[in-house]
C-alpha cells in the first residue's frame, strides 16, 4: 500500500443568500487531469476529468456550460419535473377534445374519459397505470408515459 501526499486547493464560500456555506476542494493531478468536490448542507457532489485539454480544473469549469457541469455532478437530476394534477387535467382534457374533433372517439367515450379525468386524484396515474385507470388508459396509446405531459422547471436544477 502506498500513501501519497497531494496538494488540494480548498476554500469556503459564505454569505450567499439562503445558502449554507459551500466547501470546494479542487485537485489538479497534472495538466488536463483533475477532480472537484463540492459540499453544502450535508450533500456532496464530485466530478473528475482526465481530458481537459491541458486546462486545470479552475479554468475548465469556467469554460464549460452549467448544464454540462450539472450533468457530471448529478446525472439523475432533470432540468424539469412533472407539473401538478391541475396542469395534467388540462392536458388530458385537451387531448380528449382533440380526439373527439378528429372523430377518433365518439361522444359517449369522450364523456366517460372526461368524467374519469375530473374525478381522478392523479390523472396521470389514471392514464398510465393499469391498476388505477379505466377509460383513460387508451387516451395516449400504448406508451402514455411518453406523452408530452406538462412540466415545470426543477428548482433544484436552477
Amino acid at each position: 500500500m502506498t500513501v501519497e501526499k497531494i496538494d488540494v486547493l480548498s476554500f469556503v464560500i459564505t454569505g450567499a443568500e439562503r445558502l449554507d456555506p459551500v466547501r470546494v476542494m479542487i485537485e489538479n493531478y497534472e495538466p488536463g487531469k483533475g477532480r472537484i468536490t463540492i459540499t453544502c448542507y450535508g450533500k456532496a457532489w464530485t466530478a473528475a476529468w482526465f481530458a481537459m485539454g491541458g486546462d486545470d480544473v479552475q479554468t475548465f469549469i469556467k469554460r464549460v456550460s452549467n448544464d454540462y457541469l450539472i450533468d457530471n455532478f448529478d446525472p439523475q437530476l432533470r432540468s424539469t419535473v412533472d407539473d401538478d394534477n391541475d396542469a395534467n387535467l388540462l392536458f388530458v382534457k385537451s387531448e380528449i377534445i382533440k380526439l373527439r374533433r378528429e372523430r377518433e372517439i365518439d361522444a359517449v367515450q369522450a364523456r366517460e374519459m372526461w368524467d374519469e379525468a375530473e374525478n381522478a386524484d392523479d390523472v396521470k396515474e389514471s392514464c398510465c397505470c393499469l391498476g388505477i385507470g379505466n377509460k383513460l388508459l387508451n387516451l395516449f396509446g400504448d406508451d402514455p408515459w411518453y406523452a408530452d405531459w406538462p412540466t415545470i422547471p426543477n428548482p433544484k436544477y436552477q
